[in-house]
This record gives C-alpha cells, sequence and structure tokens, in this order.
C-alpha cells in the first residue's frame, strides 16, 4: 500500500498530514529514506525519526470465489444458504465487496476496512469489473453495440457497458459501475437469457483459478495494485 496510508493506520495523522513528515525525510523504509511514491508490503520495516512504527489496525483483506446458489448478505428469512455458510466463522464480521446476486458466481471481496471497500465501490471511482457472460443465444453485433452505447432499463435509468469481446462460448463484459443485476437486465431488455455470468476480475486483480467456494488472502502487489486506483 502507499507510505501514506500506511501512516495513518499507524495513528501518525491522515494521508495528507503524514505526507509532509514524508517530504522532511523523517521517514525511512527497509532503512532507506522514503519518498511519497514509496510502496509498503507486509515484510517492510518502516520508521519515523528512527524509531519503528507498525498500522494500529491490520485489516484482512480476502478474495473469495463465489458459487451459484448463494446469496451474498449476512442472513436470509428463507433460510437460503449465503456466502457466510462458506467461510470460517473468524470471518463472519467482514463485509463483502461488490455484491453478486445469487444465480452469479466468481470473485468476490471481503474485508473489515470500510475506506477500501468504499474506494472500490463508490461509483465516482469508476473501479473496472470484468465478467464472463454465456446466453441461451448467440450475441449479435448490433446487441453489442447496443448495450455499449446504453440501453434505457426503465424511464430516466440507462445502462451501459464500457466494453465486449467474444470468448470462445462466453463473453467479456466490463463494467465501472456494479448497479444491481446491471448485465442480466440489459440483456433481458434486448431479449437474451443470460445462462451463466461469472465475475473473473475486479480493479485488476484475477480470480485465476482459485476453486469454488474457497478463499485466499489478497497479496500484497494486489492490494498495492488496488491502492493505486
Amino acid at each position: 500500500m502507499r507510505l501514506n496510508r500506511y501512516l495513518a493506520l499507524c495513528g501518525l495523522g491522515s494521508r495528507r498530514s503524514v505526507e509532509g513528515i514524508i517530504r522532511f525525510g523523517r521517514v525511512t523504509v527497509n532503512g532507506e529514506i522514503a519518498e511519497l511514491s514509496t510502496e509498503v508490503g507486509d515484510s517492510d520495516r518502516v520508521a519515523v525519526d528512527g524509531k519503528p512504527v507498525k498500522a494500529a489496525e491490520q485489516h484482512t483483506y480476502l478474495l473469495f470465489n463465489k458459487p451459484p446458489g448463494y446469496l451474498c448478505s449476512r442472513g436470509d428469512t428463507h433460510d437460503r444458504e449465503t456466502v457466510y455458510d462458506l467461510l470460517p466463522e473468524k470471518f463472519h464480521r467482514l463485509h463483502y465487496v461488490g455484491r453478486l446476486d445469487r444465480y452469479s458466481r466468481g470473485l468476490l471481496f471481503f474485508t473489515s476496512d470500510g475506506e477500501w471497500t468504499l474506494s472500490l465501490t463508490h461509483p465516482r471511482h469508476g473501479v473496472l469489473r470484468v465478467y464472463a457472460v454465456r446466453t441461451r443465444h448467440e450475441l449479435s453485433r448490433e446487441d453489442a453495440d447496443e448495450m455499449l452505447h446504453g440501453i434505457e432499463i426503465e424511464p430516466g435509468v440507462v445502462f451501459k457497458c464500457e466494453s465486449i469481446e467474444p470468448d470462445d462460448d462466453y463473453f467479456l463484459v466490463s463494467l465501472r459501475e456494479g448497479k444491481k443485476r446491471e448485465i442480466r437486465r440489459m440483456l433481458q431488455a434486448i431479449g437474451h437469457h443470460v445462462e451463466d455470468l461469472q465475475r473473473i476480475e475486479f480493479g485488476g486483480v484475477k480470480l485465476g483459478d482459485l476453486p469454488e467456494g474457497r478463499f485466499r488472502e489478497l497479496t500484497a502487489d494486489e492490494l498495492n495494485r488496488l491502492a493505486k486506483l
């Protein structure tokens, strides 16, 4: 993560205010004088005025591969299965980032860091999400163009994609916002039925070959990449 964010987590001030002590050369990382652009990983040694500092709160960041059939919810009045049923109890305090509907699958983040969640999900940040989608019938070029230019789902509500690319039996759809059931509603509006929808990338972090229902911690490199968005 960026050095100013790390120092803020150490309780030394806001991210903006700690930039002053970095500029004055008071901060070292692994014994070297740090700069504003310095990135800090899990194994780095950070010191201010020669004294070691450590983030007061170590947040948890998980990448989870959601299977279809599970709700993104802490509980359900109809006793349906939720994503928390697949996590160890010690992670039930975490909140999910980037809701997927019950029948969709793929990449979902879990974290204890509310500020990080906001940076990824607020529409003003426009963080890119990529989905692999399969429909019952092949998507025509005209259909794709309509999704790229915008489809009015209801009066005054227009959904559109950032990009659409063919990929074997699927096509890859990129979005800058995560509106509720956005892809399904767009395709339904132009007469297509979604058979499979999987999120494969979020903010440049890829799902990879993680099995469904399993999770792993985000790496320092992945967290650094997301912090730069």
